[in-house]
């Protein structure tokens, strides 16, 4: 996280996908009435209104059951809704694309995904499909291409929170910690090797305007003759600010939602995620004198930081819906 002004840049990252597909040939359009229900799919699935696009992508396939661009986006929506359907859903891609030169590639690549989607471990309940809120949004094409990949896979996560130089920041930490494990399967180690996400109080010099840092590493250990691998995320901040508690809740939070998987920033002032920690600055006057007040206007995860974390669990690695 930086703090300072807004003229700061949010680099914003382009996701190039080989599955992007602009046009298709004769045989896999509808008819009339096919394609305005396949049209209004695509405009709920780009509001987020998964369940909604489910069913105008099955509206398009019984008025053309050669569909096959509405089979490939019922599938993707469906990702959104329920794992199971989805997997059947892919299938059903598969079939009605068959050897068809102009999938081909399509097809492969949608049966690494399956195959993916399979293995893929049990999600809490936080994080199933149902939490996500489809009128707020989120911002997942904007740290889809650092973050796949970055998803955990045992739960609860583990994390230490260490002993702060003051006590203030030791309440801020923690109150970081309970904002997220009321969203998210965390649990408090007593010792830091217990840890898989883990606070570090050692001064640290994280360059000009940067508050907080989140970086990760894998920890290899031999047992006998097998050799294990541990990821371990470390949060450090920057102690050579007097932050106050709330500052400290803010910063913490922010390093917990990337050190959850969320690798990158959102792009509106109102999400924890945001890259920088905003400041509302005030002013007042008491007994004749200027005083000046601020606080951060963030402290803890949005529904669109929420919203993000969801879809980033429940993806098997990014696709773009058929246009």
């Amino acid at each position: 996280m930086k703090t300072g002004s807004n003229r700061s840049k949010l680099r914003t990252w382009v996701v190039c996908l080989a599955a992007l597909v602009t046009a298709f040939p004769s045989e896999s359009s509808g008819g009339p009435d096919a394609n305005e229900s396949y049209a209004e799919a695509n405009r709920f699935f780009d509001q987020g209104q998964f369940a909604q696009a489910i069913e105008s992508y099955k509206t398009a396939i019984s008025e053309n059951p050669g569909f096959v661009a509405a089979y490939h986006n019922l599938a993707l929506a469906a990702e959104m809704v329920d794992r199971k359907q989805a997997i059947e859903a892919w299938k059903r891609f598969i079939e009605a694309a068959g050897d068809k030169e102009q999938f081909k590639f399509d097809v492969a690549r949608i049966r690494a995904r399956v195959q993916i989607m399979e293995r893929m471990p049990d999600l809490p309940e936080a994080l199933q499909p149902s939490r996500y809120v489809a009128e707020v949004g989120d911002y997942y094409w904007n740290i889809s291409r650092n973050s796949e990949g970055e998803e955990w896979s045992r739960f609860p996560l583990k994390v230490y929170l260490g002993s702060a130089p003051q006590m203030k920041w030791q309440e801020g930490a923690r109150q970081a910690y309970d904002t997220w494990a009321a969203l998210f399967p965390l649990q408090l180690v007593a010792r830091p090797e217990q840890g898989d996400i883990r606070l570090s109080w050692n001064p640290a010099n994280l360059g000009e305007r940067r508050a907080g840092e989140e970086m990760e590493w894998v920890d290899f250990k031999r047992e006998g003759n097998e050799l294990t691998a541990r990821r371990i995320a470390v949060i450090s901040v920057d102690q050579n600010f007097n932050w106050a508690k709330d500052d400290m809740r803010a910063i913490i939070t922010h390093e917990l939602g990337h050190a959850l998987g969320i690798k990158g920033h959102s792009d509106t002032k109102k999400d924890i995620m945001y890259m920088e920690m905003q400041r509302k600055v005030y002013s007042r006057t008491f007994g004749g004198f200027p005083l000046q007040f601020w606080k951060s206007l963030v402290k803890e995860p949005s529904q669109r930081d929420i919203n993000t974390l969801i879809r980033l669990y429940n993806h098997p690695g990014s696709s773009v819906r058929f246009r």
